[in-house]
């Protein structure tokens, strides 16, 4: 057939790409990419629509400059939104001060007796003040601490009333935690209506737990003139009595036999009080010795209570004897 009318044929032919395979290869592979363009812009054109529409706040500092294309994610499912109260109109208001409460001030309720609070030293000046009121041997044995037996007490001014006291006073308080002693020595004067105040000193003495008991043998020294009627006349017996003793360096009694050689204690019923006696030792003796040593707790010129032992001196002149001090056995009123 000649090339013309061939190609007259082929106009004519309505399906020219089925007999020419060739052909359609050609023009699928011009095809494609042009499809894939305008899809491509397409797709482009929507985003940029999309993006164009969305309010000016929806954009983030970390959002894609406008133009370029961002990846659409897909969006996570909100919760759902709550109703929400009509705001209310709040009206600020300004703090209201309070009332000032008077102040009502109760004065404290007293304690019942059993539960008033007391020290050893208040209970130690109960026991006092009823030993002095006390008007019988038999009130004041309860209450007592002493040494003396029975018979020799009812004789003594325990076993009457005591002169009316003028002062009552705490003067020392002294404590001994070997033996669980606590001391309480007390000032008191007695007044009596026809004689001059009799100063005394009268120790309270609480052992351990036990109730404070008064010490009554000193007392009975003193203030019931043992030590005085000792004093009085000469004896063959030595004597140990409780007093208050203050120690003067010299000896200024002509009576006393090679008195520059001796030293003078002075008997005392309470400091700065006038002595119930004197008696001598030697400057040698053990009593000096003591004075001398300063680890005894003594000094002239400075009382201190004292169970001191005397005995009548008349070896060194027979027709002038003197009372003599030959030991402190204690430096305390401990039996």
């Amino acid at each position: 057939m000649p090339e013309r009318s061939r190609s007259a044929q082929a106009s004519n032919d309505p399906l020219p790409l089925a007999r020419h395979p060739h052909l359609r290869t050609r023009l699928t592979r011009l095809l494609l990419p042009l499809l894939f363009l305008t899809a491509a812009g397409a797709m482009v054109y929507g985003v940029r629509t999309i993006l164009n529409n969305q309010p000016k706040d929806a954009y983030s500092k970390d959002a894609a400059p406008p133009g370029s294309v961002m990846p659409i994610l897909p969006e996570s499912p909100r919760p759902p939104k709550t109703p929400q109260e009509p705001e209310k109109n709040i009206i600020p208001t300004l703090p209201v001060p309070v009332p000032e409460q008077p102040s009502i001030t109760e004065p404290p309720q007293p304690l019942p007796a059993e539960l008033e609070p007391t020290t050893p030293g208040m209970v130690a000046m109960e026991v006092l003040e009823k030993f002095l009121a006390a008007k019988t041997l038999a009130e004041r044995l309860p209450m007592i601490e002493t040494q003396t037996p029975e018979a020799e007490l009812a004789k003594s001014c325990l076993a009457a009333p005591l002169p009316a006291t003028s002062r009552i006073e705490i003067d020392a308080q002294e404590s001994n935690a070997v033996e669980q002693v606590v001391d309480f020595y007390h000032n008191v004067d007695f007044d009596a209506d026809d004689k001059p105040i009799n100063p005394q000193m009268i120790l309270i003495r609480t052992r351990g737990t036990g109730a404070p008991k008064i010490v009554v043998d000193p007392f009975l020294d003193s203030f019931g003139g043992r030590l005085a009627a000792y004093a009085k006349t000469p004896s063959d017996k030595a004597g140990v009595f409780q007093v208050t003793i203050s120690a003067v360096a010299s000896c200024n009694d002509e009576h006393v036999p090679n008195r520059e050689k001796k030293l003078t204690l002075k008997l005392l019923p309470r400091d700065n009080t006038k002595e119930i006696a004197r008696a001598f030792f030697g400057r040698q003796s053990k009593i000096g010795m003591m004075l001398e040593d300063g680890t005894y707790s003594l000094s002239y010129g400075k009382a201190k209570a004292c169970t001191v032992m005397l005995r009548w001196n008349v070896e060194d002149r027979p027709e002038t004897p003197y009372l003599e001090a030959i030991d402190l056995k204690t430096l305390d009123w401990n039996p």
